[in-house]
This record gives structure tokens, sequence and C-alpha cells, in this order.
């Protein structure tokens, strides 16, 4: 995933809250907590838009964070 200074606003279909994130990721072999979503999303500079009060991301940006970061475990314990 490439970093700039420039982040696009995510489509508003694409948006989810943290809690919604957790949920949607529940079910796959590698599933988040909120406090993880949210730091995918501090250190990809994912867009966050507030809605009601509440933070939501792009689902796609989280589903992209938690395949980088999963790769990069999935190395790291396949050099130990």
């Amino acid at each position: 995933m490439a970093l700039s200074n420039f982040s696009p606003m995510p489509v508003t279909s694409d948006l989810v809250s943290f809690d919604e994130a957790v949920l949607m990721l529940k079910g796959t072999p590698y599933p988040a907590s909120r406090s993880t979503i949210k730091r995918w999303a501090k250190r990809y500079r994912m867009a966050c838009v507030r809605i009601d009060r509440k933070d939501h991301v792009s689902f796609s940006d989280v589903l992209e964070a938690q395949r980088d970061e999963y790769a990069r475990m999935l190395a790291e314990a396949h050099q130990r």
C-alpha cells in the first residue's frame, strides 16, 4: 500500500465504523480488534470521516492493511 501526503476521500459506500470493521473481519482467518484497526488507520494514514459522532474508514483500506500486517507477521515467523 503506497503512502503519500494526499489522502483521497473514500466513496461513501465503502465507509465503515471501526466497530463494523471488527465485525466484518471476525469471520476471517485473521480477525482484528478495534484498537488494532485504529492502529492500522494511523500507521497507514487512512482517511477518517466523522459521521454521526463516529469515525469511519474505507473497508478496502482496512483489508489492505490486514493483508500487509499479516503477511509481515507470517514472514517474521518464517524467519525464526
